[in-house]
C-alpha cells in the first residue's frame, strides 16, 4: 500500500527525515521520505540540506569543507546536519549527479544486495527503498557517516548490517 505524497513548500530536515530523492518532474525537484509521510517539493535535495545546515548556524559548504578537513573524504561527502541531534546525510552518488539521493544515518537499519549495481536499504521502521547503487558503495558511506558521528556527535550510537541473514517480508518503495 503506497503512501499519500503530499506537497510541501519548505521541508526542514528533523529527527524523523529518512531520505531526499532527486525526482524528475519539471516542478518536484525532491521527493522526500519521511516517518510522517511522503513529501514533494520544488526545491532541490541541496537547498534542503543547506536550509538543515544553516539551522546549526553553519552551511552546507562549510560541513563539507570541515568534513574532508578532519577525515579526508574528498568524494561522497556525508554532510553533518545537526550535530546535537546526529543527523547526519548520506549520499548515494556524487552530489552533482541527478541520480544521487540523500540517506539519513539515524534510520539505516541495514541494506541487502540485490545485484551488482541494486540494493534495497532497510530503514529502522522496516521500510524499504530500492536503489540503483551497489551495497558495498552503500555499506562504505555508511563507516564514513560512522566515522562524521563518533568525531562530531560522541555521545551519538548508531547500528548497521550489510546483508544480514534474517529474511522477512518486503515492503519495497
Amino acid at each position: 500500500m503506497d503512501k499519500q505524497m503530499n506537497v510541501i513548500q519548505q521541508y526542514q530536515i528533523s529527527l524523523t527525515t529518512m531520505a531526499l530523492l532527486s525526482n524528475r518532474h519539471p516542478q518536484y525537484q525532491t521527493k522526500i521520505i519521511d516517518i510522517e509521510g511522503d513529501f514533494l517539493t520544488d526545491e532541490t535535495a541541496r537547498e534542503i540540506l543547506h536550509r538543515g545546515c544553516l539551522n546549526d548556524c553553519c552551511t552546507y559548504e562549510g560541513r563539507r569543507v570541515a568534513t574532508i578537513y578532519f577525515t579526508n573524504y574528498i568524494q561522497k561527502t556525508p554532510i553533518l546536519i545537526d550535530e546535537a541531534e546526529g543527523i547526519i546525510a548520506i549520499p548515494t552518488h556524487s552530489p552533482e549527479q541527478d541520480a544521487c539521493c540523500w540517506l539519513f544515518l539515524q534510520h539505516l537499519k541495514h541494506v541487502e544486495a540485490v545485484s551488482p549495481t541494486k540494493c534495497i536499504v532497510v530503514f529502522n521502521n522496516l521500510e524499504e527503498l530500492v536503489l540503483d547503487v551497489s551495497a558495498s558503495t552503500i555499506y562504505e558511506q555508511v563507516k564514513k557517516a560512522s566515522v562524521i558521528l563518533t568525531r562530531f556527535c560522541s555521545s551519538k550510537q548508531f547500528n548497521f548490517s550489510l546483508n544480514p541473514k534474517v529474511k522477512r517480508s518486503r515492503n519495497k518503495r
